[in-house]
């Protein structure tokens, strides 16, 4: 294997995954993702990662490099981490190919490229097979196989594991057999479950075959966008998405769509000859186009000069490659509880070993009796009912059309304390529509008003979007929004050119804010539509009631003071003027000012009401925007995001150097973030988590992508979103509609809510074997039930009760308190009391029954049967009373009314007394028949813990009553 310098190539796959050993990483975290930054900025890879943990470093390498050949790259990228340098920010991003900022020409030579007619099919072909598909790199999807070992690292799964081991080694196949066929079904279930929600989110995926108009040989042909490779020549047109990075050749009027990539919602100017440097953000970079983003409107021609995972998109996919979204809550806290149970269920046997050595019992005697403590203290309901329940609820979000990954994304949705929601495409439609009109010098609403209407003719015939069915369709959002707004006044764009001809057009450029439309006819026009100031300053008459005349100074004060108002809603305001065909078409003057059109990116509407049902929720509902923040207040304020107190907005810009600390002091207070990046998204949720919060984020495009990947919960957009965001996210909303995201957090809540409560009843039943078992043994050898025994008693009145109860119907008021809190513990002390009370009563009334089989048959089979029905039965009729974790809220009369549980505790009692009447069962177990008055006595034990559990109902109400409380 090379080396060099402490570097040592591992292993290399004919895919470019190559493992480097790098001295000096191991146990150096800090040092590893500096190392991380560097490497993602040089284009050598499209994913890397630093292990501090074993001190190797993976790079999924581009197709044309090797691993031997950055053995020297990473030596020097390891002596500037060891420096202290950063890799550069995501807002500052170089392009990844080098010499992106070169002169054209000098660009054009490095990619052996011909500006007249591209390249030959034959180059064309030999550089794709060395460059690879221009794709974005993906994340490695989970084999089926690791799909279906993920079901086993629970630690519940684990101490089931070892039971069935322990059992096999003491010569109890039954037992081993019995315990691993839980665990089996238990993982096939969570196996086929997330399959299904991973095979429905993946078909959502696009398929990377749009085609793309570029030069071949000097023709304009048609190649799949995964085809396009560098040195291509782009043909730029409205309404392309831009197959990969390219530098502009030549442009006319162009107009880009960037919000994929920034947030920004508005198209912004591109032109050939603006020049940018190396590190200039993706937003300034005025002669580029990237891959992803949208031809609004103009034309042009580009030099392809980056391709797949070396795009700025890319980088953006590297970010999400590199994020770890954390475990859900409930999985952590069942994991936490599984461990307590366990070092429970160590003492319990340690104590019992001790109790049995100290008498001298036989050692076979003493393990076997040990072995079915342990059994006891394992509630192996517990996976099945956690993965279940879960599973149930994924299903119910599937039906109203939202998609999970993994299950322990359903709960996560339920334990969501803070969500932050992307503006641009999530909160609003991402298409603008023109929600306010000004004619002459007044705003109007009137459709019939005459002004009005000549303002709507000049807005068909200025427009430069096409109509199909009735609606505007290509060019810009802005466009389509002007077309849409005469449409809606009856004004036909054919009818009207086919009377005024356009002869030519004034395109608009960076210093000519404004487009115009030479029109013949009857009466040859000019018709002009731009930014209100330069469109003003070409005017000198305004249309009034009586057609035009003079404009004067106050007339212009007036007009100049409507357009803020206007653009402070907001609205991007645009001024519409007409007159004379002038000689020099680039200068006009002597126009006649028609009015102003808004154009608003409308909220959805759902958006509203979904932001309601958060705040109701108790969630802290927090908008991030690429927009200004003129335009983030705006829509913050419509949506009430800040629940009637001041607003709070910050500039991500302003977070560049703010302490970790601070910035998550900063994060929990603010309802607005304005002007982020992809990184600034990020940045945020991590500084939320810092806090200990649970967050969420909703978004749809390609920056929203690594925020969705850090986030406890991504939500992205299923419909309208980038394939990225929905491959990295969680949860999809396959129709984009929020309103069944709110949905989603109840369901959520529901979920945890009932495997709370099937949990404590578990753990309740278990803590009451427990001490039956400790209190047999302590009292004279051979009392203890067999360990086949209490796995029949888990089984019957573990799993089906529990999933009865997981199938409880949400609360009334789900949607009405607030998230649990961060530390809350799955069980809560209060309830923990009440259990140990429960357990009690359980363990107390099966004693009982116990000890009088005691004196009347002695140790042996019928004393474990009547213990058996005892404990088993008083199990299955105290679970129509853990459907409310306070007693206090039972209602006697509503018992009945979970018909889930109420089959489920028909069929489990059914189960309960299946050995009675089943003589290989009932020997397998260890038990025996008994008589009427034995079983008598057995039953009547068994109702005695609901008893009295009814009992303590009744002394706390009337406690309360006494006390006045409500």
């Amino acid at each position: 294997m090379p080396r060099d310098q402490g570097i040592r190539l591992v292993h290399e796959t004919r895919e470019g995954r190559t493992r480097l050993r790098v001295d000096g990483l191991r146990a150096a975290p800090e040092l590893c993702r500096r190392v991380e930054a560097l490497l993602a900025s040089t284009g050598t890879c499209h994913r890397v990662e630093a292990r501090a943990t074993t001190g190797s470093v993976l790079l999924h390498l581009r197709a044309e490099t090797r691993g031997k050949d950055v053995i020297g790259l990473v030596r020097d990228v390891l002596a500037r981490a060891l420096a202290g340098e950063e890799g550069p920010r995501l807002q500052q991003a170089a392009p990844l190919e080098a010499g992106q900022a070169l002169p054209l020409d000098d660009l054009v030579e490095l990619h052996g490229a011909d500006v007249t007619r591209g390249l030959s099919a034959a180059e064309a072909g030999v550089r794709l097979a060395r460059q690879g598909e221009n794709r974005l790199p993906e994340d490695e999807r989970r084999s089926q196989l690791a799909l279906f070992a993920r079901q086993f690292q629970s630690l519940p799964i684990a101490m089931l594991g070892v039971s069935s081991l322990v059992s096999l080694a003491t010569g109890g196949a039954a037992d081993a057999l019995a315990t691993m066929t839980v665990v089996a079904i238990n993982s096939v279930f969570g196996f086929v479950t997330e399959g299904q929600a991973e095979a429905a989110i993946n078909s959502l995926m696009g398929v990377g075959g749009m085609p793309v108009p570029v030069l071949r040989n000097g023709v304009e042909v048609q190649v799949p966008g995964r085809a396009v490779v560098t040195g291509d020549i782009l043909l730029v047109r409205p309404g392309l998405q831009v197959a990969a990075d390219a530098r502009l050749i030549a442009s006319r009027g162009l107009m880009v769509d960037e919000s994929i990539l920034t947030g920004e919602s508005e198209a912004v100017s591109k032109r050939h000859d603006a020049p940018f440097s190396a590190d200039a953000p993706i937003g300034a970079r005025t002669a580029m186009l990237h891959a992803g983003t949208l031809v609004a409107e103009g034309s042009g021609s580009a030099l392809v000069v980056a391709t797949g995972a070396r795009t700025a998109a890319a980088r953006v996919a590297l970010l999400s490659g590199q994020a770890e979204r954390p475990r859900a809550p409930v999985e952590a806290e069942l994991d936490a509880l599984g461990e307590r149970l366990a070092k429970l269920s160590l003492a319990a046997c340690a104590l019992f070993f001790g109790v049995g050595w100290a008498r001298g019992l036989a050692l076979t005697e003493i393990l076997k009796d040990t072995l079915a403590l342990a059994v006891a203290a394992v509630p192996e309901g517990l996976p099945v009912v956690a993965t279940t329940t879960m599973s149930l609820g994924l299903k119910r979000m599937q039906r109203r059309g939202i998609l999970v990954r993994e299950l322990g994304a359903v709960e996560a949705l339920g334990a969501m304390q803070v969500i932050c929601v992307d503006k641009t495409g999530t909160l609003t439609q991402n298409r603008l529509s023109v929600e306010l009109a000004a004619a002459g010098m007044q705003e109007v609403d009137a459709t019939g008003d005459p002004k009005l209407l000549l303002l709507a003719r000049l807005a068909a015939l200025a427009s430069l979007a096409e109509v199909n069915d009735g609606r505007a369709f290509g060019s810009s959002a802005t466009e389509r929004a002007v077309l849409d707004f005469a449409l809606s006044l009856g004004q036909v764009p054919d009818a009207l050119l086919h009377e005024a001809p356009v002869t030519q057009r004034v395109d608009r450029t960076l210093r000519r804010p404004w487009t115009g439309s030479l029109h013949e006819g009857a009466h040859p026009v000019m018709v002009v539509k731009g930014a209100p100031e330069r469109v003003l300053e070409m005017c000198d008459h305004v249309m009034s009631e009586n057609g035009p005349r003079t404009l004067t100074e106050v007339d212009r004060a007036r007009i100049l003071a409507l357009n803020d108002r206007m653009a402070g809603r907001p609205a991007r305001v645009l001024a519409f003027a007409e007159g004379p065909c002038p000689e020099t078409p680039e200068a006009p003057n002597g126009l006649t000012w028609h009015g102003l059109l808004g154009m608003i990116d409308p909220l959805r509407s759902d958006a509203p009401a979904f932001v309601g049902a958060m705040h109701r929720a108790g969630l802290r509902t927090i908008m991030i925007t690429g927009d200004q923040t003129a335009t983030a207040r705006a829509i913050a304020e419509q949506l009430d995001l800040s629940a009637g107190a001041p607003l709070r907005i910050v500039d991500a810009p302003q977070l560049g150097n703010m302490p970790p600390d601070l910035l998550s002091a900063v994060a929990l207070e603010t309802h607005v973030f304005s002007r982020v990046s992809a990184e600034h998204k990020q940045t945020i949720i991590r500084a939320l988590q810092r806090t200990g919060l649970v967050v969420g984020m909703t978004g749809d495009g390609v920056n929203d992508s690594p925020a969705l990947k850090t986030a406890d919960v991504g939500i992205a957009m299923g419909a309208s979103g980038a394939d990225l965001a929905r491959e990295v996210a969680n949860v999809v909303i396959r129709d984009d509609a929020l309103g069944t995201l709110a949905d989603a957090v109840a369901q959520g809540r529901t979920v945890y809510r009932n495997i709370r409560r099937a949990l404590e009843f578990l753990v309740t039943t278990n803590l009451s074997e427990i001490a039956v078992g400790i209190i047999e043994a302590a009292h004279g050898p051979g009392e203890l039930e067999t360990p086949m025994e209490l796995l029949w008693i888990n089984l019957v009145s573990d799993v089906l009760p529990g999933l009865g109860l997981a199938l409880a119907d949400p609360d009334d008021d789900i949607l009405d308190q607030p998230p649990r809190g961060a530390d809350e513990p799955i069980i809560p002390p209060a309830h923990f009391r009440r259990m140990l009370i429960d357990s009690s009563g359980i363990a107390v009334a099966t004693l009982a029954s116990h000890f009088v089989g005691l004196a009347r048959f002695g140790p042996g089979p019928q004393t474990r049967s009547m213990t058996y029905l005892s404990l088993s039965l008083g199990q299955l009729l105290y679970t129509l009373f853990c459907q409310r974790s306070d007693v206090r809220h039972l209602r006697p009369e509503r018992l009945l009314e979970n018909r889930a549980l109420d089959t489920a505790v028909l069929v489990s009692s059914g189960l309960a007394v299946l050995p009675f009447f089943v003589t290989p069962l009932r020997r397998l177990m260890g038990i025996a028949q008994i008589g009427p008055g034995a079983a008598a006595v057995a039953l009547g034990c068994a109702a005695a813990p609901a008893a009295s559990v009814l009992i303590r109902r009744g002394l706390f109400l009337r406690l309360d009553e006494v006390e006045g409380r409500p």
